[in-house]
């Protein structure tokens, strides 16, 4: 049992039945639309039970991704996938809300990127 294999994988699956390519991580050559689930701060928050279980808070950042051609339809982009994200997100995570778009540039690639924060309990 690990956080990859419990939190970041069973994510990552959930999320790739939305219409965009799912990174488990940065990749290091990008493709719109996309999904990257990336560690959040604080990454792990301990909570120790009666000593003996360790109990993490384990918070992550979704990122959406379009293509950035036109900015009225990289928006409408982006809200599609931001709300498809949230509707796909499976039990027992807690959602927060969705960052203000920022435009990012990957090499020759002109993105817009939104990000919303996401938790989790991982019991070892």
């Amino acid at each position: 049992m690990t956080i990859e294999a419990d939190i970041r994988t069973p994510l990552q699956t959930a999320l790739s039945t939305i219409a965009a390519n799912v990174y488990n991580g940065i990749p290091e050559a990008m493709t719109s639309p996309s999904i990257c689930l990336i560690p959040d701060a604080p990454y792990l928050e301990c909570v120790l039970i009666n000593g003996a279980t360790t109990k993490v808070k384990v918070n992550l950042t979704v990122t959406g991704v379009v293509a950035y051609m036109s900015n009225a339809a990289a928006l409408d982009n982006l809200e599609q996938l931001m709300i498809d994200i949230i509707s796909t997100m499976p039990d027992g995570y807690e959602v927060g809300n969705v960052n203000q778009p920022q435009p990012l540039e990957v090499g020759a690639g002109k993105y817009l990127t939104a990000d919303l924060q996401v938790s989790t309990y991982y019991t070892n």
